[in-house]
């Protein structure tokens, strides 16, 4: 029982022994039985050996396999008008999970934006509501609203970073301000912004 991914394509081996024939005079199959349809690939024969290359399943059937489905298999040699099965097994058939993740840079200043879709259901119509929003990031704050910002702007800043309960908001505030040491807004607005990072 051997386990096939459907989204790869596999090369199968066998090594064989043939008597009283030349390679070249046979043709073999590897045949899949998959919902009692039989789907055949054409192998390659050589002297000792017999090679199959099967495509990713995925593209030869239309549906979707699902996962751990056990498919038969099995090996065809024609020689002279005679059918013979050197070899069947099982296929047990899996969709290995894979996920793959790229950084991007363009080099661009641009502020990207993100869209989000709220789906609710009305009690009164019983239809299915769709709205998008899209979600501002934050834009840097200048260099002059830095030195006068007050205490007041730094719950503002937490507030347009996505925390907008008051007593998450103070509890940040009084963590920046033992950390910064300090009560000057400045000062505590940085060890905000690194809670704020960790938070995410």
């Amino acid at each position: 029982m051997l386990k096939l991914n459907v989204n790869q394509e596999k090369q199968l081996n066998f090594e064989i022994q043939i008597s009283g024939v030349q390679a070249d005079q046979l043709s073999s199959f590897l045949r899949i039985e998959i919902d009692e349809i039989e789907y055949g690939f054409p192998a390659q024969v050589k002297q000792e050996s017999v090679t199959v290359n099967l495509p990713a399943l995925k593209t030869v059937i239309a549906r979707k396999l699902k996962e751990g489905t056990e498919v038969n298999v099995k090996l065809e040699i024609i020689a002279d008008g005679h059918h013979l099965i050197p070899w069947k097994d099982t296929f047990i058939l899996s969709y290995p999970l894979v996920i793959e993740a790229k950084i991007i840079e363009d080099g661009s200043n641009s502020i990207p934006t993100f869209k989000t879709k709220l789906v609710t259901k009305s009690r009164s119509t019983k239809k299915v509501i769709q709205e998008d929003k899209v979600i501002e990031p934050l834009k840097k704050i200048s260099k002059e609203e830095v030195k006068n910002i007050s205490e007041e702007g730094v719950y503002e800043y937490m507030a347009r970073a996505g925390t907008k309960n008051e007593k998450i908001q103070r509890v940040i505030y009084e963590q920046a301000e033992i950390a910064a040491g300090t009560s000057v807004p400045i000062d505590v607005l940085r060890h905000v912004v690194k809670i704020l990072k960790k938070k995410r």
